[in-house]
């Protein structure tokens, strides 16, 4: 549990800002750690090169455990340090392996990523790269995982402040930067469909008179990302260093789309989620305030909300969502209440709510999850619903109560492996994770495409699978068989420790 100075239980707003700073995004098997991370980060950036600086393993790892199976880290150059090096130190490796790394790929960037071999035994990166940059044609930065702290996702955050801190802040002095007027940068995590998330945003702030300067990452360039201070603002998903610090000494603010410190104003759960109809609408008036588009902004917002409205109407009527019960499985947290919030456009308000906490536990205090919980409540009362609550309940106890409660769809996640029990007993299902992915964004369009989903998803024929009845799953955790349920909990205790989480 965690506690506060003053001794009490810790409140709802800082431990659960801390939560979302340590927990894993993409579950056990994908986190975003240091290597992982800034691999991420490299990636997607077009004629970018990671050169790993450690044991060849620590290149290999992602290989064969990638974040999705069609997105495979391809080009991981490594030093490959041994035993020698450990104990000699390891910065000749590192000079020649930038050199070959510029060699054979000839980038525009290498981002060397340090491990924790190369960084316990000392190299003096800095100086190291220096002098061989005089001998490569391209730029070449560090990421050491010292720059921001506990800033996390780790490795994405220290990747990102790495490339402002070393590259353009370097070579940019903001009363030099030639501005591009009214514009914004958008910034999101790339470890889903850039694209798909920011197409509708830059399509409405460009009907509002803002132009775009630059989004990342989707396809991004080194060029392009020179050209980010050009721009009066950046848009991103919540507070990120790197931008901090281009506010600082490159002159550009930042509008986070998602601000936990709103919260403690006005204890609104509307402001704890920036999607939906009228959460995308608040954000967008938020954004042209920002940039003194308030006039033009206010007939954009209403054209579109009329639009989007008049559509989900015709869905709605169309597929009878407005009069079916539906179970929502989260994990406790504030994802859990931004999808509510689309559901809620798409005509639902879920009847059964089920959160597994899972490693929430370890950051969070009983006081801290049994208010997260109560906002829900809450919320659902606002709208005319009361959803009952199941909190870590088994996949029987989840299946009597969506049966008792006349549940007509279970929105539940596919990395579940329980879901065929959920078929067998004749309960529709529809996976969360498509959720999240590809309506979990701002915009008017994604409740109009969640709720003709949703109602394609209802006419579905009911499943069964007999054969997944022989397996045999954790009664808590679904998606792990009691094997790997066992080493899951002993990853959480240890990585809680590593963090100094009591």
């Amino acid at each position: 549990m965690i506690y506060n100075k003053e001794g009490g239980n810790a409140n709802f707003l800082r431990p659960l800002i801390n939560a979302y700073t340590l927990l894993p995004i993409h579950e056990i098997t994908a986190i975003p750690g240091k290597i992982s991370g800034a691999l991420m980060l490299v990636n997607a950036i077009t004629d970018a090169v990671p050169l790993i600086h450690g044991p060849i393993g620590c290149a290999f790892q992602r290989k064969i455990n990638p974040f999705r199976p069609h997105s495979a880290f391809y080009e991981t150059p490594c030093t490959n340090m041994r035993d020698l090096e450990v104990v000699y130190g390891g910065e000749e490796k590192l000079s020649l392996g930038v050199k070959e790394t510029y060699e054979k790929y000839h980038p525009g960037l290498i981002v060397v990523i340090t491990t924790c071999a190369s960084d316990l035994i000392g190299d003096d990166f800095k100086s190291v790269i220096e002098k061989t940059k005089e001998d490569v044609g391209c730029e070449v930065v560090y990421t050491a995982g010292d720059f921001v702290g506990k800033s996390k996702p780790i490795g994405y955050q220290d990747a990102l402040y790495a490339i402002t801190d070393q590259m353009l802040c370097k070579y940019q002095k903001k009363e030099e930067i030639e501005k591009n007027d009214c514009s914004v940068n958008i910034i999101t995590l790339p470890i889903q469909n850039t694209a798909l998330k920011t197409a509708e945003m830059a399509s409405v702030l460009s009907e509002m008179g803002i132009k775009i300067n630059k989004i990342c990452f989707d396809h991004t360039t080194v060029k392009d990302l020179y050209e980010l201070p050009k721009a009066e603002l950046t848009i991103t998903d919540y507070p990120l260093a790197a931008l901090t610090l281009m506010k600082e000494r490159l002159g550009v603010d930042y509008y986070a789309t998602v601000e936990l410190e709103k919260y403690k104003e006005s204890k609104e759960p509307e402001l704890l989620s920036p999607y939906g109809i009228e959460g995308s609408a608040r954000v967008f008036m938020e954004i042209a305030k920002r940039l003194d588009k308030e006039g033009e902004a206010e007939e954009v917002i209403e054209r579109r909300k009329k639009i989007a409205y008049e559509k989900l109407s015709e869905i709605k009527k169309g597929s009878g969502l407005g009069g079916k019960k539906v179970a929502y499985s989260g994990r406790g947290c504030l994802h859990s209440l931004e999808q509510q919030m689309l559901l809620r456009d798409a005509g639902i308000n879920p009847s059964l709510v089920i959160y597994k906490t899972g490693g929430l536990g370890l950051f969070l205090s009983m006081d801290a999850m049994e208010e997260l919980q109560n906002i829900t409540v809450e919320w659902a009362r606002k709208y005319g619903s009361e959803p009952k609550i199941l909190i870590n309940p088994t996949t029987e106890e989840e299946i009597r109560a969506m049966k008792e409660n006349g549940i007509d769809l279970a929105i539940i996640s596919s990395l579940n492996n329980a879901v065929y029990e959920y078929h067998k007993e004749g309960i529709r299902t529809f996976n969360r994770e498509d959720l999240i992915v590809h309506y979990q964004r701002i915009g008017f369009e994604c409740p109009v495409e969640l709720a003709f989903r949703l109602g394609e998803a209802l006419k579905k024929p009911k499943k069964r699978n007999p054969l997944l009845c022989m397996l045999e799953y954790d009664t808590c955790r679904a998606n792990l068989t009691h094997e790997w349920a066992k080493l899951a909990d002993i990853f959480m205790s240890l990585r809680g420790g590593a963090v100094g989480v009591r």
